[in-house]
């Protein structure tokens, strides 16, 4: 084999090698929402994975999520908490902002107090059987549950008809009390 074609087997050998990487991706982009059931809390942080979700209401972007679904896969979702929005133990009020828009001194002093009643939580959850995504909604019922939505299907299922957090609730099997441990 001469040098030529040698270089050029070669350099076929590359292209072919580098079209494999052409196929079907291994993951996907998907915009994400955090749906929050539980009343008189604040999500203030969720991560998926260790992917930062919007925890403000909305949709924001964007997670990685495996193309395909397979059997018995996992993921991690960690949130922050905070179990009583606008109060601080006691009671006691947030303080009003100035006149002009700016922060009070005792304002700082009063959220370090109230961030530190922060509960942090962190579970592994099944994730869904899911065929054509519709983004990641990560729903937060009673009892320290999360329940991924990704499939458009279930999407609808779930969301569908201008569904309130009630009836999310419910579609999603959610309890309204939780056991006591």
């Amino acid at each position: 084999m001469t040098r030529v074609q040698l270089t050029s087997l070669l350099l076929f050998l590359a292209n072919l090698a580098a079209c494999q990487g052409f196929g079907q991706p291994q993951t996907v982009g998907a915009g994400a929402s955090v749906v929050n059931t539980v009343p008189n809390t604040t999500i203030v942080s969720v991560y998926y994975n260790g992917q930062g979700v919007s925890s403000g209401g909305g949709e924001g972007c964007c997670v990685s999520l495996p193309a395909k679904w397979k059997p018995g896969m996992t993921a991690t979702v960690e949130w922050v908490k905070d179990p009583s929005p606008g109060t601080n133990p006691g009671g006691i009020k947030a303080p009003r902002w100035n006149a002009d828009g700016t922060t009070p001194p005792e304002w700082n002093r009063w959220m370090k107090i109230h961030e530190a009643n922060y509960t942090r939580h962190s579970v592994t959850i099944s994730v869904p059987s899911y065929g054509e995504t519709c983004g990641l909604a990560l729903v937060f019922l009673p009892c320290g549950e999360v329940r991924p939505v990704i499939d458009c299907k279930e999407h609808s299922r779930v969301f569908g008809g201008n569904a309130m957090k009630p009836e999310i609730m419910r579609r999603l099997g959610g309890k309204n009390t939780c056991p006591k441990s």
